[in-house]
Protein backbone atom coordinates (compact mmCIF):
# COMPACT_ATOMS: atom_id res chain seq x y z
CA UNK A 1 0.00 0.00 0.00
CA UNK A 2 1.28 3.49 -0.91
CA UNK A 3 1.44 5.89 1.56
CA UNK A 4 1.74 9.25 1.25
CA UNK A 5 3.84 11.51 3.11
CA UNK A 6 2.47 14.25 5.30
CA UNK A 7 2.43 17.97 4.10
CA UNK A 8 4.64 19.75 6.00
CA UNK A 9 5.86 23.33 6.06
CA UNK A 10 4.94 26.47 4.10
CA UNK A 11 4.07 26.38 0.09
CA UNK A 12 2.14 28.33 -2.04
CA UNK A 13 -1.80 27.73 -2.54
CA UNK A 14 -3.00 26.07 -5.46
CA UNK A 15 -6.61 25.66 -7.22
CA UNK A 16 -6.39 21.82 -5.73
CA UNK A 17 -6.47 23.41 -2.12
CA UNK A 18 -10.00 25.31 -2.59
CA UNK A 19 -11.76 23.19 -0.86
CA UNK A 20 -9.58 22.00 2.19
CA UNK A 21 -8.91 25.62 2.74
CA UNK A 22 -12.53 27.16 2.60
CA UNK A 23 -13.08 24.24 4.94
CA UNK A 24 -10.09 25.71 7.48
CA UNK A 25 -11.56 29.41 6.87
CA UNK A 26 -14.98 28.89 7.38
CA UNK A 27 -14.22 28.04 11.06
CA UNK A 28 -14.20 32.01 11.39
CA UNK A 29 -15.90 33.16 8.43
CA UNK A 30 -16.07 36.96 10.09
CA UNK A 31 -12.33 37.13 11.21
CA UNK A 32 -11.91 35.73 7.64
CA UNK A 33 -14.23 37.63 5.33
CA UNK A 34 -11.15 39.17 3.72
CA UNK A 35 -9.55 35.77 2.26
CA UNK A 36 -12.72 34.34 1.91
CA UNK A 37 -13.76 37.25 -0.55
CA UNK A 38 -10.98 37.12 -2.55
CA UNK A 39 -10.87 33.04 -2.74
CA UNK A 40 -14.26 33.84 -4.57
CA UNK A 41 -12.85 35.92 -7.04
CA UNK A 42 -10.41 33.64 -7.90
CA UNK A 43 -7.42 34.60 -5.97
CA UNK A 44 -5.96 31.06 -5.03
CA UNK A 45 -3.09 30.91 -8.16
CA UNK A 46 -4.09 34.07 -9.42
CA UNK A 47 -1.51 36.24 -8.05
CA UNK A 48 -2.69 39.24 -10.13
CA UNK A 49 -5.72 39.10 -8.10
CA UNK A 50 -4.78 39.88 -4.38
CA UNK A 51 -1.16 38.85 -3.91
CA UNK A 52 -0.01 35.36 -3.31
CA UNK A 53 -1.50 32.61 -0.93
CA UNK A 54 0.42 31.05 1.23
CA UNK A 55 -1.11 28.00 3.58
CA UNK A 56 1.51 26.37 6.25
CA UNK A 57 1.05 22.47 7.27
CA UNK A 58 2.36 20.34 10.02
CA UNK A 59 2.03 16.76 9.83
CA UNK A 60 -1.07 17.32 7.23
CA UNK A 61 -2.91 19.65 8.89
CA UNK A 62 -3.09 23.27 7.64
CA UNK A 63 -2.36 25.23 10.65
CA UNK A 64 -2.69 29.05 8.88
CA UNK A 65 -3.37 31.11 5.53
CA UNK A 66 -1.63 34.65 4.53
CA UNK A 67 -1.99 36.87 1.74
CA UNK A 68 0.80 38.63 0.84
CA UNK A 69 0.39 41.28 -1.64
CA UNK A 70 0.22 45.29 -0.75
CA UNK A 71 -1.81 43.88 1.67
CA UNK A 72 -0.77 41.42 4.09
CA UNK A 73 -3.54 39.59 5.60
CA UNK A 74 -3.14 36.43 8.00
CA UNK A 75 -5.75 34.13 9.16
CA UNK A 76 -7.64 33.39 11.90
CA UNK A 77 -6.98 30.78 14.07
CA UNK A 78 -2.92 30.94 12.60
CA UNK A 79 -0.06 28.48 14.31
CA UNK A 80 2.72 30.20 15.76
CA UNK A 81 5.14 28.42 13.33
CA UNK A 82 2.77 29.72 10.59
CA UNK A 83 3.28 33.45 11.31
CA UNK A 84 6.84 32.99 11.61
CA UNK A 85 6.87 31.48 7.92
CA UNK A 86 4.71 34.24 6.50
CA UNK A 87 6.81 36.64 8.30
CA UNK A 88 10.00 35.55 6.47
CA UNK A 89 8.50 34.98 3.29
CA UNK A 90 7.01 38.51 3.80
CA UNK A 91 10.80 39.59 4.45
CA UNK A 92 11.79 38.92 0.78
CA UNK A 93 8.92 41.19 -0.37
CA UNK A 94 8.87 44.16 2.02
CA UNK A 95 9.01 46.76 -0.38
CA UNK A 96 5.95 46.36 -1.64
CA UNK A 97 3.66 45.78 1.20
CA UNK A 98 1.17 48.47 2.18
CA UNK A 99 -0.48 47.09 4.94
CA UNK A 100 -0.49 44.28 7.11
CA UNK A 101 -3.79 43.14 8.92
CA UNK A 102 -5.40 40.53 10.84
CA UNK A 103 -6.32 40.04 14.57
CA UNK A 104 -4.58 41.34 17.14
CA UNK A 105 -2.47 39.44 18.81
CA UNK A 106 -1.66 37.53 15.40
CA UNK A 107 -0.47 40.60 13.58
CA UNK A 108 1.58 41.81 17.07
CA UNK A 109 3.62 38.41 16.57
CA UNK A 110 3.55 38.52 13.10
CA UNK A 111 5.40 41.83 12.94
CA UNK A 112 7.87 40.73 15.50
CA UNK A 113 8.78 38.13 13.30
CA UNK A 114 8.74 40.41 10.38
CA UNK A 115 11.43 42.33 12.59
CA UNK A 116 9.32 46.12 13.03
CA UNK A 117 12.88 48.02 14.50
CA UNK A 118 13.96 49.69 10.83
CA UNK A 119 10.73 49.38 9.22
CA UNK A 120 9.08 51.88 7.89
CA UNK A 121 6.06 52.19 9.99
CA UNK A 122 3.61 55.14 9.26
CA UNK A 123 1.25 53.77 11.79
CA UNK A 124 0.37 50.87 13.62
CA UNK A 125 -2.79 51.11 15.11
CA UNK A 126 -4.48 47.91 17.84
CA UNK A 127 -7.29 48.33 19.89
CA UNK A 128 -10.07 48.32 16.18
CA UNK A 129 -12.57 45.82 16.24
CA UNK A 130 -14.41 43.43 14.51
CA UNK A 131 -17.97 43.81 14.02
CA UNK A 132 -20.41 41.70 12.55
CA UNK A 133 -24.43 41.25 11.91
CA UNK A 134 -26.67 38.53 10.97
CA UNK A 135 -30.41 37.95 10.01
CA UNK A 136 -31.48 37.53 12.92
CA UNK A 137 -29.59 40.68 14.65
CA UNK A 138 -30.05 43.11 12.22
CA UNK A 139 -32.32 45.70 14.58
CA UNK A 140 -33.81 47.76 11.81
CA UNK A 141 -34.66 45.64 8.68
CA UNK A 142 -37.37 48.02 7.87
CA UNK A 143 -35.67 51.11 7.74
CA UNK A 144 -35.58 52.09 4.35
CA UNK A 145 -32.90 54.67 2.35
CA UNK A 146 -34.38 54.90 -1.24
CA UNK A 147 -31.45 56.49 -2.57
CA UNK A 148 -29.00 54.12 -2.08
CA UNK A 149 -27.40 52.47 -5.27
CA UNK A 150 -24.13 51.77 -6.57
CA UNK A 151 -21.92 54.24 -7.30
CA UNK A 152 -20.92 55.26 -11.37
CA UNK A 153 -17.70 54.67 -13.43
CA UNK A 154 -18.43 58.62 -13.98
CA UNK A 155 -18.57 59.02 -10.11
CA UNK A 156 -14.61 57.92 -9.81
CA UNK A 157 -13.21 61.75 -9.17
CA UNK A 158 -15.61 62.40 -6.32
CA UNK A 159 -14.72 58.77 -5.01
CA UNK A 160 -11.15 59.35 -5.15
CA UNK A 161 -12.34 62.60 -3.20
CA UNK A 162 -14.11 60.95 -0.54
CA UNK A 163 -11.98 57.98 -0.33
CA UNK A 164 -9.00 60.65 0.43
CA UNK A 165 -11.08 62.92 2.59
CA UNK A 166 -11.81 59.74 4.77
CA UNK A 167 -8.56 57.57 5.28
CA UNK A 168 -6.91 61.27 6.25
CA UNK A 169 -9.14 61.50 8.39
CA UNK A 170 -9.32 58.17 10.03
CA UNK A 171 -5.15 57.98 9.88
CA UNK A 172 -4.08 61.64 10.20
CA UNK A 173 -1.61 60.86 6.34
CA UNK A 174 -2.02 59.84 2.96
CA UNK A 175 -0.90 56.68 2.71
CA UNK A 176 -1.50 56.40 -1.87
CA UNK A 177 0.44 59.60 -2.00
CA UNK A 178 3.22 57.51 -3.51
CA UNK A 179 1.15 55.54 -6.07
CA UNK A 180 -1.68 57.87 -6.86
CA UNK A 181 -2.28 56.20 -10.14
CA UNK A 182 -2.61 52.36 -8.43
CA UNK A 183 -5.23 54.38 -6.23
CA UNK A 184 -7.04 55.46 -9.23
CA UNK A 185 -6.68 52.26 -10.86
CA UNK A 186 -7.87 50.09 -7.96
CA UNK A 187 -10.93 52.08 -7.48
CA UNK A 188 -11.57 51.81 -11.01
CA UNK A 189 -11.65 48.38 -10.36
CA UNK A 190 -14.03 48.35 -7.89
CA UNK A 191 -16.78 50.67 -9.44
CA UNK A 192 -16.63 48.13 -12.55
CA UNK A 193 -17.25 45.42 -10.13
CA UNK A 194 -19.97 47.22 -8.93
CA UNK A 195 -18.99 46.80 -5.11
CA UNK A 196 -19.16 50.45 -4.11
CA UNK A 197 -22.44 51.94 -3.16
CA UNK A 198 -23.18 55.81 -2.29
CA UNK A 199 -26.28 57.79 -1.95
CA UNK A 200 -25.49 62.12 -3.58
CA UNK A 201 -28.05 64.86 -3.04
CA UNK A 202 -30.29 66.66 -5.84
CA UNK A 203 -27.16 67.81 -6.65
CA UNK A 204 -25.36 65.55 -7.78
CA UNK A 205 -23.25 65.98 -4.94
CA UNK A 206 -22.18 62.04 -3.19
CA UNK A 207 -23.03 62.88 0.13
CA UNK A 208 -22.53 58.98 2.16
CA UNK A 209 -20.64 56.07 0.74
CA UNK A 210 -20.16 52.08 1.28
CA UNK A 211 -18.02 49.83 -0.28
CA UNK A 212 -18.18 46.14 0.16
CA UNK A 213 -14.07 45.11 0.49
CA UNK A 214 -14.52 41.28 0.51
CA UNK A 215 -17.67 39.59 -0.96
CA UNK A 216 -18.60 36.13 -0.52
CA UNK A 217 -21.30 33.63 0.03
CA UNK A 218 -20.12 33.22 3.67
CA UNK A 219 -19.47 36.90 4.67
CA UNK A 220 -19.33 40.27 3.22
CA UNK A 221 -17.15 42.91 4.37
CA UNK A 222 -18.05 46.23 4.72
CA UNK A 223 -15.42 49.76 4.50
CA UNK A 224 -14.76 52.97 3.68
CA UNK A 225 -18.04 54.00 5.48
CA UNK A 226 -17.76 57.26 5.31
CA UNK A 227 -20.88 60.73 5.25
CA UNK A 228 -19.66 63.91 4.03
CA UNK A 229 -19.57 66.39 7.20
CA UNK A 230 -22.05 68.62 6.16
CA UNK A 231 -24.89 65.97 5.70
CA UNK A 232 -23.84 64.17 9.04
CA UNK A 233 -26.37 64.56 12.00
CA UNK A 234 -29.37 63.50 10.22
CA UNK A 235 -29.44 59.84 10.09
CA UNK A 236 -28.44 59.19 6.52
CA UNK A 237 -25.86 56.77 7.70
CA UNK A 238 -28.21 54.61 10.04
CA UNK A 239 -30.71 54.50 6.79
CA UNK A 240 -28.15 53.81 4.37
CA UNK A 241 -26.27 51.23 6.44
CA UNK A 242 -29.58 49.37 7.49
CA UNK A 243 -30.59 48.99 3.65
CA UNK A 244 -27.31 47.83 2.57
CA UNK A 245 -27.02 45.06 5.47
CA UNK A 246 -30.60 43.84 5.10
CA UNK A 247 -30.33 43.53 1.06
CA UNK A 248 -26.80 41.84 1.98
CA UNK A 249 -27.42 39.31 4.29
CA UNK A 250 -29.83 37.73 1.70
CA UNK A 251 -26.49 36.83 -0.25
CA UNK A 252 -24.42 35.93 2.55
CA UNK A 253 -24.60 34.69 6.33
CA UNK A 254 -22.92 37.65 8.30
CA UNK A 255 -22.19 40.94 7.53
CA UNK A 256 -18.87 42.74 9.00
CA UNK A 257 -16.92 45.73 9.31
CA UNK A 258 -13.99 47.13 11.57
CA UNK A 259 -14.37 50.13 13.89
CA UNK A 260 -11.83 52.07 15.94
CA UNK A 261 -12.25 51.32 19.79
CA UNK A 262 -12.77 55.12 20.32
CA UNK A 263 -14.65 55.88 17.60
CA UNK A 264 -17.86 56.50 20.09
CA UNK A 265 -19.86 57.97 17.38
CA UNK A 266 -19.40 54.93 14.94
CA UNK A 267 -19.47 52.54 17.58
CA UNK A 268 -23.30 53.46 18.66
CA UNK A 269 -24.37 53.75 14.73
CA UNK A 270 -23.14 50.57 14.52
CA UNK A 271 -24.66 48.77 17.92
CA UNK A 272 -28.16 50.51 17.12
CA UNK A 273 -28.32 48.36 13.45
CA UNK A 274 -27.68 44.92 15.58
CA UNK A 275 -24.09 44.72 15.28
CA UNK A 276 -21.91 43.12 18.01
CA UNK A 277 -18.02 43.06 19.02
CA UNK A 278 -16.62 39.68 17.80
CA UNK A 279 -13.25 40.38 18.30
CA UNK A 280 -9.85 42.80 18.03
CA UNK A 281 -8.14 43.91 14.92
CA UNK A 282 -4.64 45.41 14.32
CA UNK A 283 -3.28 46.87 11.56
CA UNK A 284 0.02 48.45 10.33
CA UNK A 285 0.42 51.10 7.71
CA UNK A 286 3.82 51.59 5.80
CA UNK A 287 5.50 54.69 4.17
CA UNK A 288 6.91 54.15 0.66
Amino acid sequence: MLIRPFRQGLRRLHARDRWEVLGFLRQDPAANAYLLGQIARGAIGRDSIAGTFAGYWRRGQLEGLCCLGSNVVLSEPCADEAIAAFARMAQRAAAGIRVVVGPDDLTASFMECFERDGRNIALERGGQLLYGVDRDGLKVPGLLCEGLRQADVSELNQMLALDLAMVVEELGFDPFSHDLEGFRRGWLRRLREGRSWVVANEAGVIDFKVDQSAVSSDAIQLAGIFTRPSARRNGLAKRALASMCRQLLKEASVVTLYVHSDNTGARALYGGLGFTELGAVRSVWFDA
